[in-house]
């Protein structure tokens, strides 16, 4: 029963001992993890402080890296500098970060650099929802002694579903820049931050799936 428990489900039904068909809707879902590509530490120094960074640099290269602490411009206070240091190995990342610690150099922000997020590819998730409300489906219907006839409806709730999408042809630089604008008053690009503060990220792919059963 703990199945039944964990699936949410709707049965509609008249004269349920009796009728010879009945509909049900079943909540699809497709869940994935994406992975950080890189860990980024930021960094700032005072002017008159720089040669630490020199230190940094120097332990980095007698470590077998090549100097990737990189200075990143800003038009704030001009009496510090700040650097981006990127890398994909964690253990070499906790590395610069105890080396910063020794050289008393400040780390203001730390986080990890997520995938850009396809969204061609949550067509790949949205099948797998289906097919996994179509396994939920059939477990119910053997479960209530019927079988499925047919799906009445899909109700996909995602942008990508949104007719307005039809006419946007997604590999023309306009189509690029239509997406972009509908993306960002939708505050996709708040969903699909690319900075993240953990070093994975769990999403899912939802949708409701409405079944005719008829009687065994």
């Amino acid at each position: 029963m703990k199945l039944y428990i964990l699936i949410l489900w709707f049965i509609t039904f008249a004269n349920y001992s009796q009728a010879q068909s009945i509909t049900l809707r079943i909540l699809g879902q497709s869940n994935y993890t994406e992975y950080a590509e890189s860990n980024v530490v930021l960094l700032s120094v005072k002017q008159d402080n720089i040669t630490k960074i020199e230190a940094l640099k120097d332990s980095l290269i007698a470590n077998g890296l090549d100097n990737p602490v990189v200075k990143v411009a800003t038009s704030k206070n001009q009496q510090i500098s700040h650097y981006k240091f990127e890398n994909q190995d964690l253990n070499t990342f906790d590395n610069v970060l105890v080396w910063c610690s020794a050289l008393q150099i400040n780390v203001y922000k730390v986080y990890f650099k997520m995938p850009e997020h396809q969204f061609k590819n949550e067509d790949d998730h949205a099948v797998l929802a289906l097919k996994n409300a179509n396994t939920q489906a059939k477990i119910l219907a053997n479960h209530l002694g019927y079988k499925i006839e047919t799906i009445l409806n899909i109700d996909d709730e995602t942008t990508y579903a949104n007719p307005i999408y039809d006419t946007i042809d997604f590999d023309s630089s306009k189509g690029q820049r239509m997406l972009k604008f509908l993306e960002l008053l939708s505050n996709r690009d708040v969903t699909y931050d690319t900075k993240s503060n953990s070093p994975s990220k769990s999403g899912g792919y939802n949708i409701w799936v409405t079944y005719r059963l008829t009687k065994t």
